[in-house]
């Protein structure tokens, strides 16, 4: 069974006890998995609903309205503070709490409020084991408690980029977002690694287009934005947003 046919067992799971009026809810899912999810569920004629904790979430949990009542996800906020003054990343977050054996699917988004505090959605089961259990992000101490702010003000971090390319295609684009080589973007997408609104890119010819999501394992997420001109040199100039 592929990764995918497992996604899709999963679900019909959620389904089947959707159908006998449980509350059931598959998640966290990352974007790419619940792009194909909603294919999937579109094509059932289901009604369903994503959602990560607050409006902007990237990751999410699935729930199927069977009856159109509304889910009680069971996601909590948690507020993890710093006692140190060292900026911490997204990635001194997560490393800690998976550090504490838990699995990433059990992790949705972290939401960075400062150089030394964060908003962390977890499964609420997982909650207990982390006000317990985690004592240090990176080499910092830390406290733990639910976050008791407004979630729905809160808003994944960007920086608005402008890049110079000669054409649309993908593989000229992702070498200028990620500022390597049209070769190297060439392996990303042979590898497996460059997804367009969360589908995978076989293609270096594929073209983008204003609006279209680029998701490069490794590198992060990026949203192309309008073409605002043209350089000295006759190539296009173009808006991008990076997800950092």
């Amino acid at each position: 069974m592929t990764e995918l046919q497992l996604l899709f067992s999963r679900v019909e799971d959620v389904i089947l006890n959707a159908e006998y009026g449980s509350d059931s809810f598959l998640g966290f899912l990352n974007e790419i998995e619940a792009a194909h999810v909603s294919s999937y569920l579109k094509n059932r004629g289901m009604d369903y609903t994503f959602f990560g904790g607050y409006p902007q979430a990237s990751r999410v949990f699935l729930s199927v309205n069977q009856y159109y009542n509304t889910p009680h996800f069971p996601i909590t906020p948690v507020l993890i503070s710093s006692k140190g003054n060292r900026p911490l990343t997204h990635r001194d977050y997560l490393g800690s709490l998976m550090g504490l054996g838990i699995k990433r699917e059990c992790i949705g988004d972290i939401v960075l409020l400062s150089d030394t505090q964060a908003v962390v959605f977890v499964r609420e089961e997982m909650f207990p084991h982390i006000e317990r259990d985690l004592n240090k992000v990176a080499r910092d101490s830390v406290t733990v408690s639910i976050f008791s702010g407004d979630t729905t003000t809160l808003s994944s971090s960007t920086e608005n980029i402008r890049l110079i390319v000669s054409s649309m295609r993908i593989d000229n684009v992702l070498s200028s977002l990620i500022n390597c080589s049209r070769s190297k973007a060439v392996d990303l997408i042979s590898d497996d690694c460059v997804f367009c609104n969360y589908f995978q890119i076989k293609k270096p010819s594929h073209s983008v287009s204003t609006g279209d999501v680029i998701s490069v394992r490794g590198y992060g997420k990026f949203i192309i934005g309008e073409n605002v001109g043209k350089s000295r040199r006759d190539n296009l100039i173009i808006n991008v947003m990076h997800y950092v």
